[in-house]
C-alpha cells in the first residue's frame, strides 16, 4: 500500500466496515476536506485485500484522474498481498503518483472518461450526473469488486445539495462518507437515513489538510492540460463532417453566399457563416447582433428561433471527441476555425480526431493553458 499519506485512526476504523466485496462507495465533503487523499487509501486498502478496484473521479475542476472538464476511471486490479504485486505482474505503486504528499492515481491512464466540458458543476448537472452513472458502470462491466466516487467540493447552496442528492438517487450507493461537519452534510444525507440499502458515515477532516489558493487551483489545471497534450498536434476537420452536440452549430445545411448576402443586407453587419435548421438560423457575425437585427430576420424570413455568436465562441473552445462506441476517447482545444474554407483546427492527440464519430462542444475556454510544446 502507498503510505506517502498520514493515516487517521478514523479512516482505518471505517476502512474495517466498508471495504468489502460488491461495495460502492460516495465521498463527499467541502473543498479541501481531503477527499481525494481518503478516496485513495479506500482504495489502496481494497487493493491490499485482493479486491479488483476502481476509483471514479468526479471533481472536474481538479481532476486526479484524466484531464479536468473529465470525469475519469480508473481501474486498479487486485493485489497478492504477500508479494504486494498486482495480479498482472504491476507493482501497485507504479498506478500512484505523489501530489501535494499525498497518493493520487495517475493523471494520463484513465481506463475510461467522460466529457463533461466545464470545471465547475453550476449549469452542468445533467451531464455530471450522466456522465458519473456512465462511469459506475464502466467499473462494473470491467468487474470491479469495489467502486469509490470521488465528487466537488460543491455541497453549501441549495443546487449544490440537489446535484448530490441526484448522484445519490442514480448511484445508489452503499455507503456515503461525508468529511466535514456532520451539520453542514446532513442537509445533503437526511433524507436517505432510513434506507435500507444505504450507510452513511461521518468523518472529521484530516488534522493535515490544507485549503488551496485560487491560483494553485488554476496552476492545477494549467499543469493537467499542459502534460495532457504535451504530444498532441494540431488537425483538421470540416464543418460538413462534424457531428457535433451542446452546441447549436454544425447541425444544419450551410447557407450559400447568396442567402449569406441577405442576411448581411438585413443586419448591416458582416456574416461569417450561417447555417439552416427547421425554421431556425445559427450564425457567426464579427459582433453580437443586437435583439432589432435578430427580430428584423425572423420576421423577414419567418424563422422561430435565431442563435448569433462572434467568432470568439469558438476561440480556445474544448471539445470532447467520441468515438463510434460512444465513448470518449480524447478531448481537443480548438485552435482556430477558418470561415472561408469551413474548416476547424483542433489541437488533439494524434488520429484522435479522425476517429471521433462526435464532436462535444464544452463550456471550457483554455485562456490559462500555456503553448503545450512550451
Amino acid at each position: 500500500m502507498s503510505r506517502t499519506y498520514q493515516l487517521n485512526p478514523d479512516w482505518e476504523r471505517l476502512s474495517d466496515e466498508i471495504v468489502k466485496p460488491n461495495q460502492h462507495i460516495l465521498v463527499l465533503g467541502a473543498l479541501d476536506a481531503g477527499k481525494t487523499t481518503f478516496c485513495q487509501y479506500l482504495i489502496d486498502v481494497a487493493v491490499n485485500q485482493g479486491l479488483r478496484s476502481a476509483l471514479i473521479d468526479t471533481d472536474i475542476g481538479q481532476s486526479t484522474i484524466g484531464p479536468p472538464t473529465m470525469i475519469g476511471m480508473k481501474l486498479l486490479p487486485s493485489c497478492d498481498a504477500s508479494t504486494g504485486k498486482l495480479l498482472d505482474g504491476v507493482n501497485v505503486n507504479q498506478n500512484h503518483i505523489v501530489e501535494d504528499g499525498n497518493s493520487v492515481t495517475t493523471a494520463l491512464n484513465a481506463d475510461s472518461l467522460y466529457y463533461v466540458g466545464a470545471i465547475s458543476p453550476v449549469r452542468n448537472f445533467l451531464p455530471l450526473v450522466s456522465g458519473t452513472r456512465l462511469m459506475v458502470d464502466a467499473a462494473q462491466e470491467a468487474s470491479a469488486e469495489f467502486v469509490v466516487i470521488d465528487t466537488t467540493g460543491y455541497i453549501h447552496e441549495p443546487a449544490a445539495v440537489m446535484l448530490k442528492q441526484q448522484k445519490i438517487d442514480i448511484i445508489q450507493p452503499h455507503h456515503i462518507v461525508c468529511i466535514g461537519r456532520s451539520r453542514e452534510m446532513e442537509k445533503i444525507t437526511a433524507s436517505y437515513k432510513l434506507m435500507d440499502w444505504l450507510k452513511i458515515h461521518y468523518l472529521p477532516v484530516h488534522k493535515m489538510a490544507r485549503i488551496k489558493s485560487q491560483q494553485r487551483r488554476q496552476e492545477h489545471r494549467r499543469t493537467k492540460f499542459k502534460t495532457y497534450f504535451r504530444n498532441s498536434e494540431i488537425q483538421n476537420i470540416t464543418f460538413s463532417d462534424i457531428n457535433s452536440v451542446r452546441t447549436p452549430f454544425f447541425k444544419g445545411r450551410i447557407a450559400n453566399q447568396r442567402e449569406v448576402d441577405i442576411l448581411m443586407e438585413l443586419t448591416e453587419e458582416d456574416i461569417l457563416y450561417a447555417e439552416w435548421g427547421h425554421r431556425e438560423l445559427a450564425l457567426i457575425a464579427n459582433r453580437r447582433l443586437i435583439p432589432s437585427d435578430i427580430n428584423r430576420i425572423k420576421d423577414y424570413l419567418s424563422l422561430r428561433n435565431v442563435t448569433t455568436e462572434t467568432p470568439s465562441y469558438f476561440h480556445q473552445r474544448s471539445v470532447g471527441l467520441v468515438g463510434t462506441s460512444g465513448t470518449t476517447i480524447g478531448i481537443g482545444i480548438i485552435e482556430s476555425v477558418d470561415f472561408k474554407n469551413q474548416e476547424l483546427r483542433i489541437r488533439c492527440h494524434t488520429g484522435v480526431l479522425s476517429q471521433a464519430a462526435m464532436i462535444q462542444f464544452g463550456d471550457y475556454q483554455h485562456y490559462e493553458i500555456p503553448n503545450p510544446s512550451d
